[in-house]
């Protein structure tokens, strides 16, 4: 029975308003602020500083988000996505402003290390974890098409940033990117709107009598048992009426009975904290902690770092490398915009196959085609710009198939009640690794003239993800077992 519903999940994850909202949400925050490489070499041009110090307010943002991340996981779990995802929008536009009257690259500091780094945080963190759990079963697929909103951003604002710059000036391009901040609340309360998303419920040959040895919250993944399927949730945007069902919840749940369906917690007004544990689940107020001292959490933080040194370390790598090498630079944001789109191939396509053929073994190629792309992107772009260009365009593919399996492989893995704050405490990772590329990037620059000596750093970094995906993910389940 379960499975006769699954076409009709998967078309509501194509066509649902929320996840359309995500989209959205995901393209205007990341958009403006993945300008970065571009903006920060006018930077560097107008108040005459070295390549080092004008990766400061990037390097600053990232350490900000890395400390913030836990604080901003945990607000997740207890207060409603929509006012979270508004603030978001807000913080951003007020970076923004802050750069716009930036006289000097202080101002320009505090704007991306205050503003712009908890307006993207609490963007990133309340989109990953609205979208794991509504999804439950099928987050691979509805991650990556959530995470291709940013790629697509990027690739719209790096020309549009690049004509104004060189037309108009750095200034204008913020006060571009402050406009469509404030445009993304729309786009925010249609993340949280929307009916109730029901997916089909998995069934076990057997009874499972403890938790994994490793984490014993119950992972999105896992449908929970017959009494929780009785138990019809409320949808998006709907009122909690005292505990009594609303028509809407009641049909929602008749559905459920009859198609062997169960409805995934969903963002919207309703924070997770509030949500019922399913029967049998061993989760509760201190299983936080339970994750955090387990070998499985740590491998997956150090992976999550290792993200970041290639994917940060390559991205503000780039458009100042290749303009060093001769490349002009609308040449070299023309190439960035294109690693965006195929960023956005590689998150769409690796998603979902994560979801049909395991997230280990699509993190495996994903990781191969980024060190690919790497080598030829940073080593061959003073000789073989052709060659570098499609370099970066790989990188973009593979990084965007990592980022989707990365999110849904911590869904699989810790999914559950108290999901916000461990995914809080995941995000610490990736700014720290992107911190160590941009600077040990940026200082090699400043003394070589070149990024080559970023190539091994990156190189190492992508097999330490490789290997803590490949020890501590989740193995491949059937998503739906016969009845």
């Amino acid at each position: 029975m379960a499975a006769v519903a699954l076409p009709i999940a998967k078309r509501a994850t194509r066509l649902s308003l929320p996840l359309a909202g995500a989209f959205a949400v995901g393209a205007i925050a990341y958009g403006g602020l993945y300008t970065f490489p571009a903006i920060s070499v006018a930077f560097a041009q107008e108040f005459g500083i070295s390549r080092t110090l004008a990766v400061t307010p990037w390097t600053m943002f990232l350490v900000v988000t890395a400390v913030a991340s836990p604080l901003l996981g945990r607000a997740y779990d207890e207060w409603a996505d929509r006012d979270l995802l508004t603030a978001s929008m807000v913080l951003l536009a007020a970076g923004w402003l802050a750069v716009y009257l930036a006289r000097d690259i202080s101002l320009v500091i505090l704007a991306y290390a205050v503003f712009m780094a908890l307006g993207l945080q609490l963007s990133f963190i309340g989109t990953s974890t609205a979208i794991a759990r509504r999804y439950a079963g099928m987050s691979g697929l509805a991650l990556g098409i959530a995470y291709a909103g940013p790629g697509i951003g990027v690739a719209i604002a790096l020309p549009i940033a690049g004509g104004l710059i060189q037309t108009a000036g750095w200034r204008s391009a913020s006060l571009v990117f402050l406009a469509t901040c404030l445009v993304g609340v729309a786009f925010v309360w249609l993340m949280t709107s929307g009916p109730a998303i029901v997916v089909p419920a998995r069934r076990t040959g057997r009874r499972r009598t403890s938790a994994p040895s490793d984490v014993r919250g119950a992972a999105p993944g896992v449908a929970p048992g017959p009494a929780a399927v009785e138990r019809p949730s409320r949808a998006l945007g709907e009122p909690l009426s005292a505990g009594r069902p609303t028509t809407l919840a009641l049909e929602a749940g008749i559905a459920a009975r009859a198609s062997g369906l169960h409805e995934t917690s969903a963002p919207g007004a309703v924070a997770a904290a509030l949500e019922v544990p399913p029967i049998g689940s061993s989760e509760h107020a201190h299983s936080v902690r339970r994750v955090v001292r387990t070998r499985r959490f740590w491998l997956l933080f150090t992976g999550a770092a290792a993200i970041g040194v290639f994917d940060e370390g390559v991205l503000q790598a780039f458009i100042p490398g290749a303009i060093r090498s001769g490349l002009g630079a609308e040449w070299a944001a023309a190439a960035l915009g294109l690693q965006s789109l195929a960023y956005v191939g590689g998150q769409i396509v690796g998603g979902g196959l994560s979801d049909r053929i395991g997230r280990r073994v699509v993190g495996v190629v994903a990781a191969v085609a980024v060190a690919g792309g790497v080598i030829a992107a940073l080593g061959l772009v003073a000789s073989a710009p052709g060659l570098a260009i499609a370099g970066v365009i790989l990188h973009g593919i593979g990084t965007g198939a990592t980022i989707a399996v990365r999110s849904a492989a911590f869904g699989d893995v810790f999914g559950g009640p108290n999901f916000g704050s461990i995914f809080g405490l995941l995000g610490v990772a990736y700014p720290i690794g992107g911190t160590l590329a941009v600077y040990v990037g940026a200082i090699a620059f400043d003394t070589t003239g070149s990024y080559v000596a970023l190539i091994p750093v990156v190189l190492v970094a992508l097999v330490l993800w490789t290997v803590a995906l490949w020890i501590a993910g989740p193995r491949r389940a059937p998503a739906v077992s016969p009845a």
